[in-house]
């Protein structure tokens, strides 16, 4: 059940987070008197003029007429400071237009059209499309309707059924363009009069601007949200309808494309402040601990949260050294925590990778570092948590795998030339998250997210491999014809008929990795191995915090089997003689290097140890025989005779050990001893063949050959009978 409130809370804080920034931004906007100038002939540019023959053909099929250019001052203060419109007027129905130019600029919807009349009372209709959720309060003196209309035809339409509705009770006036103006500038400047006095708006000091204050902020930001829909249902119908008329699309001159961009900067430039971005990171860490307290206690999340404040505070350092603005930090409820900033246009790719890896590598350091300072256990146990999930978090971070730092630097470094490959190693990326998500599925979600933005990133890639080639090979005056020379690729790609916000972005993309696409194949290359260099050396760094002495196992892989033997059995030796030193009494380490030396055929050094150890405990039977055996091999016969009388002694019962007695007496060509142990043998175990086998060679050599032929002849009867698989 908790795993379905997941993207219930990530929703909301999608809705919030759209609300803030609507919020922010409009608390940033900054308000002017609205001013409107006729122009003179030749002061509009040509460019201009040859697209506004657009709306000013379709607008004469209506029945209006064109009077000129306007000179506005908006009333918003954003980029352009002074818009070029358009006048025309009807004079069956004495109403006005005005055509601007919309914003943002869209190929199936460029033109802005509101129709003015003016009353005898000086009452004025307005017939806007898509603006109205946009007005502060209301309009003074005004009648406003807002149609949101995807043809011109039906908000003209809407305009005269509002004038015959209205034709009782008002009458509309005829007036020269030029008392048109001053009249529409009046009565804006009583509306915005009003709202200062009704405190909708403040003045900034010394500047003659104004700002919405708190309150109306809040009011209006509720209305832009509810109307952006109506707004966005209408920009659809307008895109279908161009997909099924092609004549509907303007193609737009880069002028406005780098308009529109200058404007889009400033609207974000500087959103917040440093107060407000401190109060989001408090709320974000509250949001942030709240979301795992099912799965954390309060003294592991504390850990993890201090490890991801590390984590990105070395994002965030790294960003202020090379440049970027409005840098600030933030916690993601159910995942992590998130490092922004406004990034610089001439960053350059040792920059960008240095940024990545600022995050993971110190906390990966300090985390093996003290893990193997641990090994000790001279520290508490908390050092060990948090240098394991120091490890862990950073360690993973690094893995090249997107959108993790590491896989952000492989992207940086070998797929974002290459379009396809780069689309196949974030699709990587989103099947390593899927797999995740089995486990923890939260992450299902972030999968979805980022597989949604893998065809932009494909078109962003796709886009600076064509256009980072020609700005190569070109110089530019400055900013300005840089951009336009961007938007004019992207023309040529087919990208003009995207979504501004859309060109925005891919704009800026290229705008910000010019640099990056300078880089020589010598500094990737560098790049690349310090890459591979932290990546391995971490690895390396947690191997080595699990098992300190690893690295003396490399060479086994390259030894022979004798080889890694001998190593197995000094090794043991070693071991047992450090424990000898400090315990000389320790038999099980005598034994333990008795038979590594056994191994190693140093039957001198096995012999002195077996002593010790009969010297320690001379009753083990065990051990005499152990050192019988060495005797035997050093030709020690006597030694070995003397080894085996002491186990009779110890275990006069075992048969066993009388016949290999007497195969040394034998040896010695003592063959009545030998007979004599035989004889020992049978009489504890009369089915025993090997005695009768000793006792008939011993009986041959002394030249017993009929005594001899019987032993034998009933020691293969009793092999026949008991199997010689069992001796």
């Amino acid at each position: 059940m908790q795993y379905l409130l997941y993207p219930l809370a990530i929703w909301a804080i999608a809705i919030a987070f759209t609300y803030l920034v609507t919020f922010l931004q409009l608390r940033k906007t900054r308000l002017q008197h609205e001013t409107y100038e006729l122009q003179k002939p030749g002061s509009t540019p040509t460019y201009l003029k040859r697209l506004f023959q657009i709306p000013i053909r379709e607008l004469a099929e209506l029945g209006f007429k064109p009077y000129g250019y306007l000179k506005t001052r908006p009333m918003l203060k954003l980029y352009p400071p002074i818009n070029q419109e358009v006048l025309l007027y009807n004079k069956a129905h004495k109403t006005y237009a005005i055509v601007t130019i919309n914003r943002p600029v869209e190929p199936a919807n460029l033109f802005g059209i509101d129709f003015y009349t003016f009353f005898r009372d000086r009452e004025l209709l307005i017939t806007m499309n898509g603006k109205a959720h946009g007005i502060i309060d209301r309009i003074d003196r005004a009648i406003v309707q807002d149609v949101y209309a995807d043809c011109l035809s039906l908000q003209w339409q809407a305009h005269q059924d509002k004038l015959q509705s209205l034709d009782v009770e008002k009458t509309p006036c005829g007036i020269a363009p030029s008392v048109f103006v001053k009249e529409l500038q009046a009565n804006l400047k009583t509306y915005f009069d009003r709202l200062q006095a009704e405190k909708f708006v403040s003045p900034i000091q010394d500047t003659g601007l104004f700002r919405i204050n708190f309150f109306p902020v809040l009011k209006l930001t509720r209305k832009l949200l509810k109307g952006n829909p109506k707004v966005a249902q209408m920009l659809k119908q307008r895109r279908q309808r161009a997909k099924a008329d092609p004549s509907l699309k303007v193609e737009i001159p880069v002028e406005l494309e780098v308009e529109g961009f200058q404007r889009m900067e400033q609207l974000q430039r500087g959103l917040v402040g440093r107060k407000f971005r401190m109060l989001v990171l408090l709320l974000s860490v509250g949001l942030f601990a709240a979301s795992f307290t099912a799965l954390f206690k309060s003294y592991h999340l504390a850990i993890f949260m201090g490890v991801l404040t590390l984590h990105e505070g070395g994002h965030l350092l790294a960003m202020k050294a090379f440049g970027y603005q409005d840098t600030s930090v933030f916690f993601v409820p159910f995942f992590g925590a998130l490092a922004t900033a406004r990034q610089k246009e001439d960053a350059t790719l040792s920059q960008k990778v240095v940024i990545s890896l600022a995050g993971p590598l110190p906390g990966l350091i300090l985390g093996i570092a003290c893990a193997i300072a641990s090994h000790n256990n001279t520290y508490p146990d908390w050092v060990r948590e948090v240098s394991w999930m120091l490890i862990s978090l950073n360690l993973f971070n690094l893995l090249p795998i997107y959108p993790l730092d590491g896989g952000k630097v492989a992207d940086l470094l070998l797929f974002s030339k290459i379009p396809y490959l780069g689309v196949i190693f974030k699709g990587f990326g989103v099947a390593f998250l899927a797999l995740l998500g089995l486990l923890q599925p939260i992450l299902l979600l972030f999968a979805l997210l980022i597989a949604w933005t893998i065809p932009n990133s494909f078109r962003s890639a796709q886009a600076n491999a064509s256009v980072q080639k020609k700005l190569q090979t070109a110089s530019f005056e400055n900013r300005e014809t840089l951009l336009q020379a961007i938007f004019q690729h992207l023309k040529e790609l087919g990208y003009g008929d995207l979504p501004f916000n859309t060109r925005f972005a891919l704009a800026k993309d290229i705008m910000q990795r010019k640099q990056e696409f300078r880089s020589s194949l010598f500094a990737r290359a560098m790049l690349v191995l310090l890459y591979a260099g932290s990546l391995l050396g971490g690895v390396a760094g947690t191997v080595t915090a699990i098992a300190p002495t690893w690295y003396r196992s490399i060479p086994v892989a390259f030894e022979s089997p004798q080889k890694r033997r001998e190593r197995f059995l000094q090794q043991t030796i070693d071991r047992a003689t450090t424990t000898l030193n400090l315990n000389p009494k320790d038999i099980e380490a005598y034994q333990l290097r008795a038979r590594a030396r056994e191994g190693l055929d140093d039957e001198d050094g096995a012999i002195a140890d077996y002593t010790q150890m009969l010297r320690l405990d001379p009753e083990n039977a065990e051990t005499y025989y152990s050192r019988a055996r060495l005797r035997i091999a050093r030709g020690d016969k006597e030694g070995a005779i003397a080894d085996f009388n002491a186990i009779i002694q110890l275990n006069p019962k075992d048969p066993y050990i009388y016949v290999e007695r007497g195969y040394m007496r034998q040896d010695e060509g003592n063959y009545q001893d030998a007979i004599a142990d035989a004889n020992i043998a049978l009489k504890l175990n009369p089915q025993y063949p090997e005695a009768y086998e000793l006792r008939g060679e011993a009986r041959r050599n002394m030249g017993d050959e009929t005594g001899a032929i019987a032993d034998e002849q009933k020691a293969e009867q009793l092999y026949a009978t008991l199997g010689e698989e069992s001796y």
